[in-house]
C-alpha cells in the first residue's frame, strides 16, 4: 500500500518543524556529515533537502539512483520524490529553497519527519537563505529556523583564507561569520599548530558560535540539532559567562576589513530607543565600507524583569523575550560582526540608549 494513501498519523498542527541550515565552502565535508544523518541508527526523524548539490558526489549518487522518474528523467526536475531510508531519515533534492517550496514537501510527508536539515551549496551566500526561513509567527509557516551549521575544511582552511581571490575569501568567511554553530573537519589531518590557528581565525571572526572539531564529520547530533539559535528558548546566560569585554578584532576580508566587537554595559535599555538604533545599524548606516552581518545580544530593558535576546542576520532583527529573570544584576553584552565596525562609535551610540 501507498503510504500516501493510508491513514496518516495524527499530528499537532500547532507544532513546527525545526529547519537546520548546513552551509560550507566546497570540499569542507557538508556531504560526508549528511551520508553519516543518512546511514546512522540514531533514532531520529530527519529529512534532508539537499538544493543544488554538488557534480559527481556519493550523495548525488545516492539520490539519482532513488529519484530517477518513470520516464528516466532526472529526479532532482522535481522535488516530489523522496527517498525513505531505514534509519528513519528521509531525503530527497530540490532547486527551489524557498519556503513556499519546502512547505509542499510537508503536505505529503509531514507525518514521516520531525526534523530539516537544508544543505546549501558549498558557493552560497547563507545570509538570504537564513532570512527566508527567519519567519514571524504572524505568517503562520509550519517551519521555525533553529540554527546555521558552518562546516571548514581545517587541513584547506588557512590555505582558503589566504587565497588572493576575495570573492572566495569573503564567502568563506561570511559562512563563518554568520554560523551559531561551526564543525572543524578534518582536525586528523593537521598538527597541533595548525589545529590553534585555524581554531584562532575562526573564532577571531566569529566569537559566539560553539565550535566543535570532528574527524570525517561525526558528530554527535544532539550538539548542532535542535539548537533553538533564534527563539525565547536560546540560553542568555552563554553569552554572558563565555563573551568578554574586548577590542575589534581586524581580519583581512576581500577588499574590507572584517570585525569581531564585543561590548558590555551596565544598566537598563530604553527600549524605544535601542529598537530605533538597531534600525539604523542594520537599515540606514550600511554602506559600501560598513555592514553588519551578524549581531547578538543579551538585554536587560527598564520595567522588564526578564532578559531579552537581540538576534540580527542582515537587515532582519528580533527581540526575544526570555523566562530567565535578571535579578536586577543589569549586565547587558553586545557581539557585532561586520566590515570595518568602528567599536568606539558603537560603544558611544549605545551608551546613549541606556535610560
Amino acid at each position: 500500500m501507498d503510504n500516501d494513501d493510508s491513514i496518516p498519523t495524527l499530528v499537532d498542527e500547532t507544532t513546527k518543524v525545526p529547519v537546520t541550515i548546513l552551509t560550507g565552502y566546497l570540499g569542507a565535508g557538508k556531504t560526508t556529515l549528511l551520508n553519516y544523518i543518512l546511514t546512522e541508527n540514531h533514532q531520529r526523524r530527519i529529512a534532508v533537502i539537499l538544493n543544488e548539490f554538488a557534480q559527481g558526489s556519493a550523495m548525488e549518487h545516492l539520490l539519482l539512483t532513488a529519484t530517477t522518474d518513470e520516464k528516466g528523467g532526472d529526479g532532482r526536475q522535481r522535488y516530489e520524490d523522496w527517498l525513505e531510508l531505514r534509519n528513519g531519515c528521509l531525503c530527497c533534492s530540490v532547486k527551489d529553497v524557498g519556503v513556499q517550496a519546502i512547505e509542499q514537501l510537508l503536505e505529503k510527508r509531514r507525518n514521516h519527519f520531525d526534523y530539516i536539515l537544508l544543505e546549501t551549496t558549498g558557493v552560497a551566500d547563507p545570509l538570504p537563505i537564513v532570512n527566508m526561513f527567519w519567519l514571524d509567527d504572524e505568517l503562520h509557516s509550519d517551519l521555525i529556523l533553529d540554527g546555521l551549521i558552518t562546516v571548514i575544511d581545517a587541513y584547506n582552511g588557512l590555505k582558503n583564507y589566504a587565497d588572493d581571490r576575495h570573492q572566495e575569501k569573503a564567502l568563506w568567511s561570511r559562512q563563518v561569520a554568520i554560523a551559531d554553530v561551526i564543525l572543524v573537519n578534518k582536525i586528523d589531518l593537521i598538527s597541533q599548530e595548525e589545529k590553534s590557528k585555524i581554531i584562532e581565525l575562526v573564532r577571531s571572526i566569529n566569537v559566539t558560535a560553539q565550535i566543535y572539531e570532528t574527524t570525517r564529520s561525526h558528530i554527535d547530533l544532539s550538539l548542532i540539532l535542535d539548537r533553538n539559535a533564534y527563539s525565547k528558548n536560546s540560553p542568555p546566560d552563554y553569552l554572558l559567562k563565555n563573551i568578554p569585554d574586548q577590542a575589534t578584532t581586524l581580519i583581512p576580508h576581500g577588499n574590507q576589513t572584517l570585525n569581531s566587537v564585543t561590548m558590555e554595559f551596565n544598566g537598563q535599555f530604553d527600549f524605544d530607543k535601542l529598537d530605533h538604533l538597531i534600525i539604523e545599524l542594520l537599515w540606514n548606516e550600511q554602506t559600501s565600507e560598513q555592514e553588519i552581518v551578524r549581531m547578538k545580544a543579551v538585554l536587560c530593558c527598564s520595567d522588564e524583569s526578564t532578559y531579552k535576546l537581540l538576534q540580527a542576520v542582515g537587515q532582519m532583527y528580533e527581540f526575544i523575550s526570555t523566562n530567565e529573570k535578571h535579578c536586577d544584576n543589569l549586565r547587558n553584552c553586545f557581539v557585532l560582526i561586520g566590515s570595518n565596525l568602528n567599536q568606539e562609535r558603537l560603544r558611544e551610540q549605545f551608551q546613549k540608549c541606556l535610560k
